[in-house]
């Protein structure tokens, strides 16, 4: 590596700016999109899930309020977001009535991301009454979720596609939300969910026992920087949560890799990153 390209990462990495010598021109995915960043966090690794948290993302402590049909509120906290069975646990606790659900949540430190390539590979839980949740957010209208409900009778093959807000007149938006069922999966076993969010659409996708799944939402496609979020709550609501759960409902994760965008690296940065390095070819993602 030339001292150059070396300054000019250090340069990179003090500003929060995300990329490997190695992937210094980018990681390119199987649509040939390039994207200039990436936070790999791999829950597996012989240092802990912990530690890969820690790298990277916040853990939610927030309480919140709920209301509507909710029968319970939402306490995020610190010991729900744990290693669990050589991975990353993410957990809403069994409830025993009254007060609020302990739950998890991990966010990224950046909130600056701004269309991109998202994955995880996963588990859902499998006790009745929590939601499972991979997005992106910034606001309740400039969101777009990943999500599962235990509580679904096919919750094992069953996902919700959101482009927020999903309803229209009170009603749900068949083009901004999609539950979508993929016969065959088990959701149960590890499979990897992904999105990629474009200018134009964001395509949803699954990819696990033996079978893939696409899914195409065009409308209401965020246009504003974001953060990136995983969590597992339960309030306690009959018309989504249902719940809360009488068991602690774990999902497991593998891996989260985010390939993307951002505000605070400009296509004029990168094609200058990418020169210093000698226009190597991008990581194939």
């Amino acid at each position: 590596m030339s001292s150059l390209t070396l300054s000019f990462l250090v340069a990179l990495a003090i500003s929060g700016v995300q990329v490997t010598a190695n992937c210094a021109c980018g990681y390119k995915d199987s649509s040939g999109h390039v994207w200039r960043e990436a936070i790999i966090s791999t829950f597996t690794q012989s240092a802990g899930a912990l530690a890969a948290v820690n790298n990277d993302w916040i853990i939610a402590t927030d309480f919140e309020a709920q209301g509507g049909t909710a029968t319970a509120n939402i306490q995020y906290t610190a010991a729900n977001v744990f290693q669990y069975q050589d991975a990353l646990g993410l957990k809403a606790s069994a409830h025993t009535g009254g007060g609020s659900v302990n739950c998890a949540e991990i966010f990224t430190k950046r909130s600056d991301i701004l269309y991109g390539s998202f994955r995880m590979q996963a588990q859902v839980p499998s006790v009745p009454g929590a939601v499972f949740g991979f997005f992106t957010y910034i606001s309740d209208t400039q969101e777009q979720d990943i999500e599962f409900l235990s509580s679904d009778v096919d919750y094992y093959q069953q996902v919700h596609y959101t482009n927020q807000p999903g309803l229209l007149n009170g009603n749900t938006d068949p083009n901004a939300a999609k539950d979508v069922t993929i016969p065959g999966a088990d959701f149960t076993t590890f499979g990897v969910h992904r999105f990629d969010w474009l200018p134009t659409q964001t395509v949803y996708s699954y990819a696990g026992s033996g079978l893939t799944s696409q899914t195409i939402i065009s409308k209401n496609v965020p246009t504003t920087a974001s953060e990136f979020i995983l969590n597992v709550w339960s309030n306690g609501d009959p018309e989504w949560s249902h719940g809360p759960p009488t068991a602690d409902a774990i999902a497991t994760v593998q891996y989260v890799n985010l390939y993307f965008n951002s505000t605070s690296f400009s296509a004029t940065a990168f094609n200058s990153a990418c020169s210093a390095a000698g226009h190597i070819a991008p990581c194939s993602v």
